[in-house]
């Protein structure tokens, strides 16, 4: 998929978007961001239904933010964050 100019230039600038959900686990007050981080939306969209089909974990959130590191390419737990 071709990238428009404009895009090219915030993603120089601003870095790339990704997005990451979080969740809540049952029964507790904890949340937390899952263990992958997308690079699409649709990704991240599609991980929620999977997130909303376990007995562990209540989706809360999907949060997009900017960065200069790629993420594309690999799965980035939360502890190497």
């Amino acid at each position: 998929m071709k990238e428009s100019v404009i895009t090219l230039i915030a993603n120089h600038l601003l870095g790339r978007k990704y997005w990451v959900n979080i969740v809540n686990w049952r029964g507790t007050g904890r949340l937390e961001m899952t263990s992958k981080i997308h690079a699409t939306a649709e990704a991240a969209l599609q991980h929620r239904h999977d997130i909303e089909s376990t007995a562990s974990f209540v989706w809360v959130e999907t949060v997009t933010f900017r960065s200069h590191k790629d993420y594309r390419v690999t799965n980035i737990t939360a502890e190497r964050l």
